[in-house]
């Protein structure tokens, strides 16, 4: 549970740093996958969200094993696989970007 632990708060780092390198330095205008109406309209919302809110949830889901292990380890398991696959699709399109950027000699 601990590896999870770390995965989901490493995850929700790396997520808020591409969504940062993405909108800031890609001009993606898109915003974070998961999360793109409030990115596009409300940035500091956003990160109020990604490095407060988010933190504080995985916390608590670590705080209710004691309680009910198996649901904590699954809403740690959700939370986990959310950002990862937002944090892929992140690479995904910046890698997308810079190949074509580089093929066109942008």
């Amino acid at each position: 549970m601990r590896m999870v632990l770390f995965l989901a708060v490493v995850a929700n780092s790396v997520d808020l740093v591409f969504t940062t390198l993405g909108i800031h330095r890609f001009d993606n205008r898109e915003g974070n996958p998961l999360l793109a109406g409030l990115v596009q309209n409300h940035w500091w919302v956003f990160v109020l969200l990604k490095g407060l809110v988010i933190p504080l949830l995985i916390l608590q889901l670590n705080a209710y094993r004691k309680g009910s292990p198996r649901l904590a380890t699954a809403g740690m398991i959700v939370v986990t696989i959310a950002l990862t696959v937002a944090v892929g699709q992140w690479l995904g399109w910046m890698a997308g970007r810079m190949s074509v950027a580089a093929m066109l000699k942008l």
